[in-house]
């Protein structure tokens, strides 16, 4: 990464005295015309290397030499040749081009996340597809960025964000706290997943009326997937037949697979193709459900949290 020295030095970053003990400060124009000359051995060289007109480079080599208080060149059968002092004082400037180079080189390592750690959490729905697709392309971009990946439970996720043990937190459900932003970013809906042999299996669309003919595996109704049922149910003044009662969506998802009952869940975490034996049907008259964002009100956002939620963005555009 190169870094241009008018972005970085002050103009108290290079500095001379005269005998009386006075300081006299070099401009950064006048600091990169002098190295420029140096380095090209003449103002036309200098000239083409800036991209500035020779007599502009004539006149800040004057200047300069104004402000020091010696010769930098004397001019000799129409040649600049350097004094001694000049041969000093660009051992200076070569010692600060070096430090500029250093510093380009920490900033690259911080911009490319090398030796970093980026810790998120979520919840099980989004963990299962959404998230991994997300940092699979912060991945690409930063190969040397190190991820921690927290899989949360809800009443675990308020302490987390604000303890700061991670910066964000991807759920299906708000976090409603006042210290903490929660940002909806996309609107889905319940699906049901279907053993691949069953007779709803081969519909696009499924009833709540249908669903309650059959066995139904679900998660705990003091839990938001399972109030999320019992108010679809009700909605219908039908009552669930809830055989299974299940934490986590893996679980729901091994049962489906294993054909011992349907399970109602969050479009999000059927976002991924799976290799086995389930159908996903859409639900008739599912109530509307959000993917959120949150973070802590405390804290700055790091430039791997904005990364990580473009590339979530970009990761729902796809076809959920």
């Amino acid at each position: 990464m190169q870094i241009h020295p008018e972005t970085i030095l002050s103009s108290r970053d290079l500095e001379v005295r005269d005998g009386a003990g006075e300081r006299r400060k070099l401009s950064l124009r006048q600091i990169e015309v002098f190295r420029a000359v140096m380095l090209s051995g003449s103002i036309n060289g200098a000239s083409k290397m800036l991209h500035v007109s020779q007599p502009s480079l004539s006149r800040v080599v004057r200047r300069t030499e104004d402000v020091l208080g010696f010769k930098l060149f004397e001019r000799t059968g129409g040649r600049l040749v350097p004094t001694n002092e000049a041969g000093v004082l660009l051992t200076l400037v070569g010692r600060v081009y070096r430090q500029l180079d250093e510093l380009g080189e920490a900033v690259d390592r911080l911009t490319k996340g090398d030796g970093g750690l980026f810790r998120l959490g979520c919840t099980g729905s989004p963990g299962r597809c959404l998230v991994p697709r997300a940092v699979a392309q912060m991945r690409t971009a930063l190969p040397q960025l190190n991820f921690q990946v927290d899989v949360l439970l809800i009443d675990q996720i308020i302490d987390y964000l604000l303890f700061q043990r991670g910066e964000c937190v991807v759920s299906v459900f708000p976090v409603r706290h006042p210290l903490v932003t929660c940002k909806p970013i996309i609107k889905g809906s319940i699906v049901a997943l279907v053993p691949e042999k069953h007779g709803l299996a081969k519909k696009k669309e499924v009833t709540v009326r249908e669903l309650a003919r059959e066995p139904l595996i679900s998660f705990e109704p003091n839990t938001p997937h399972g109030a999320m049922v019992s108010r679809l149910f009700e909605k219908e003044r039908l009552t669930a037949r809830v055989d299974f009662l299940v934490r986590h969506i893996e679980t729901a998802i091994g049962l489906v697979a294993n054909g011992v009952g349907i399970a109602l869940v969050d479009e999000f975490s059927a976002a991924e193709p799976w290799r086995l034996p389930i159908s996903i049907v859409r639900v008739k008259n599912s109530p509307p459900l959000s993917l959120h964002l949150s973070w802590s009100k405390d804290i700055v956002r790091s430039q791997f949290f904005k990364r990580f939620e473009a590339s979530l963005m970009r990761s729902l555009d796809r076809k959920i």
